[in-house]
């Protein structure tokens, strides 16, 4: 977390603000912590993955390597575990299944039901660097005065779960919502760092959480996720489809974009109904999505999932059966991401890539969800059932 300037003084009371507001457990509505028993893992084999032996496991060796400096300041014996891993890729001439089969086990996920597969993309949208005619709407970046807080350094219980605000006195309060930041809440105090043609480009790029801004002159921009406002997400989807403004059968990201670009007047209301605004930055260097941890995602095998209930940098195996046209999707995956409508144990979303084609399957994907984690060979991950 970045602290500047006038946050300095602000700093030192973050702590006396945050043991009052862990005591009265969060001012900021946030998801509930996921039971243990809604995610146990029961031992399994590479047998039991569909399509494992078809799946060209090489590809996920990119989002691997890059995740090795992460792991090299981790501590603990998972950490260990992996920094091996990360030794034995880095000596050996590549990655195959026998290397995952060589220091991987594979653990089941267990539980009722299937889950839930959607993807993500990385989306371009016109912009410019300056306000102009027909560039009205701000990309703004993390404002000064936003505080973050990962309640786990207070409470371990409370894993994963993290709250932001800023600081009224002595006491953190909720940040403003999207209404209220859409409305002007934030215009004399942050510096807008692109300016873009169209309201629903801003919803759009904040869902997606990273994307690419198309300048004059043919230049491309890169914009990532630099913070949140603490508010929870809301897919405005489901408001849609209470309202019969689009039936459930034809819900899709195109669906939800048609509809608010036919109905201007509407439309801010519906998108103010997801008070969960994220901040951007800009990212030199780079040709590609950013993940919340931290690394470049490598297009269909890089996944967003809840880290409240995985460690992100692992390896998992992702099964779905086809949809449409679309063929089904058996393949190895990395943890690297998450997002604000990825909660619970059995929902992933699995990034795409950018372009015309990744919007296409982003949009529509929904798909019944088979999820195995696969962990360094002799651990027992959390959450582990043996028999005795």
């Amino acid at each position: 977390m970045r602290i500047e300037g006038t946050r300095l003084a602000a700093a030192a009371l973050i702590l006396i603000a945050v043991a009052l507001f862990v005591g009265v457990v969060l001012m900021v509505p946030q998801p509930p912590k996921i039971p243990d028993a809604s995610h146990a893992l029961t031992p399994a084999t590479f047998d039991d993955l569909p399509g494992w032996k078809a799946d060209d496991v090489s590809a996920i060796a990119p989002s691997l390597l890059r995740q090795c400096a992460r792991w090299k300041w981790r501590r603990g014996e998972l950490a260990d575990a992996m920094r091996q891993v990360c030794t034995d890729l880095k000596d050996n001439t590549g990655l195959d299944r026998g290397f995952i089969e060589a220091r991987f086990d594979v653990w089941a996920l267990q539980a009722e039901g299937p889950g839930l597969l959607t993807g993500y993309f990385e989306p371009t949208y016109e912009g410019r660097r300056q306000a102009e005619a027909g560039f009205q709407v701000p990309l703004l970046p993390r404002p000064d005065d936003l505080i973050d807080v990962d309640l786990a350094s207070f409470r371990p219980d409370l894993k994963g779960t993290r709250i932001a605000g800023r600081l009224e006195g002595q006491k953190l309060v909720p940040y403003a919502d999207r209404s209220a930041i859409r409305s002007g809440a934030l215009a004399d105090t942050v510096d807008p760092i692109f300016w873009l043609a169209d309201p629903v480009d801003l919803f759009f790029l904040q869902i997606q959480g990273s994307g690419r801004i198309a300048l004059p002159g043919g230049e491309i921009a890169y914009v990532g996720y630099a913070a949140q406002n603490g508010h929870p997400y809301r897919a405005i989807g489901r408001d849609l489809i209470a309202s019969g403004a689009i039936a459930r059968a034809d819900m899709s990201m195109q669906a939800i974009r048609q509809w608010l670009a036919a109905n201007p007047v509407e439309a801010e209301a519906i998108m103010d109904l997801n008070p969960s605004y994220v901040f951007f930055q800009e990212r030199k260097g780079v040709t590609g999505a950013i993940g919340a941890a931290g690394t470049q995602l490598t297009p269909g095998r890089s996944i967003a999932v809840d880290r409240r209930v995985w460690t992100l940098g692992l390896p998992m195996f992702v099964a779905t059966e086809a949809q449409g046209s679309d063929p089904e999707i058996h393949r190895l995956t990395l943890a690297e991401d998450t997002g604000g409508a990825i909660r619970g144990p059995r929902r992933a979303d699995l990034f795409l890539g950018p372009g015309d084609e990744a919007a296409r399957l982003a949009g529509s994907m929904n798909r019944p969800l088979d999820l195995w984690l696969l962990y360094p060979k002799g651990l027992l991950p959390e959450n582990a059932v043996v028999a005795e």
